[in-house]
């Protein structure tokens, strides 16, 4: 199957996460809201199987400007703030302006001012030619945000002199809470597009990846708790009137924590 069908049938996929009108009316906050302290750097975001693989790709760097990172959907830094003594320089990009802000807040506080760091407002497609290149460019997920993924990947892989490293879950990350949907709302939501699906299309583009898989925390589940009770309220857009009723769901159906999937190749020479 060609590129250009594989991408149609991953946008139509994607499609299908729409929240209906009658429901998204009644809510304050967008149930796609991502707060900032979710992807900011942490110990274990700095040991996860992406830094790493950055990292062992770093190791291919023969000249300055090739020992660089450029990182597309940045979010607070968790990924690229985690090789700060390994480069000399990061271009940070990422369509929201709170993000970039919370991101240069813990460059500053990180201390690393031999470190260039390029801040890029806007969605991909609008700033990758602005944004120049890098030695490894680094996408964490981003791509269940990207309704044409083919156009968004041959751009990353233009970006990079030594490769790239995709991060993304086998599903949607959204689709941890389709049981919850199904019982408050009795709504069915969809289990596509997937990790393979990107896999293919990334195939079909002339891109020979490779891959792994990884759990990013620890269990199989995770512990309700008020963070994850307000996560679960907020995608599945009720109020706070509800959290009793949302924690003794979760209590009786726990949340499966997703597998992650590391995609990575290097650049023909």
């Amino acid at each position: 199957m060609n590129s250009r069908t594989l991408c149609d049938n991953w946008e139509r996929a994607l499609a299908g996460w729409a929240v209906p009108n009658e429901i998204l009316d009644q809510i304050s906050i967008s149930p796609w809201r991502l707060r900032p302290e979710n992807f900011a750097p942490s110990a274990q975001r700095a040991k996860s199987p992406t830094v790493m693989k950055i990292r062992e790709l770093l190791k291919h760097a023969t000249q300055p400007e090739s020992r660089s990172v450029m990182d597309v959907g940045c979010g607070a830094g968790g990924i690229s703030l985690a090789i700060l003594d390994e480069v000399t320089s990061i271009t940070a990009v990422d369509i929201s302006e709170e993000m970039l802000e919370s991101y240069r807040r813990s460059y500053h506080e990180a201390g690393k001012s031999q470190v260039t760091l390029k801040l890029v407002q806007g969605s991909w497609l609008t700033v990758a030619q602005a944004s120049g290149s890098a030695g490894v460019v680094v996408c964490a997920n981003v791509l269940y945000n990207v309704p044409n993924p083919c156009e968004f990947i041959t751009r990353l892989n233009d970006a990079a002199l030594i490769g790239v490293v995709i991060e993304l879950h086998d599903n949607h990350p959204h689709s941890v809470a389709n049981p919850a949907w199904k019982h408050f709302w009795n709504i069915d939501r969809p289990d596509k597009p997937t990790a393979g699906q990107l896999v293919e299309i990334i195939k079909s583009l002339g891109i020979n990846p490779e891959t792994s898989s990884f759990y990013r925390d620890s269990g199989d589940t995770f512990t309700v708790d008020d963070d994850l009770v307000e996560s679960i309220r907020q995608r599945i857009c009720l109020d706070a009137s509800r959290d009793p009723e949302i924690r003794e769901f979760l209590t009786e159906n726990p949340v499966r924590q997703l597998k992650s999937q590391l995609i990575w190749w290097t650049k023909q020479t």
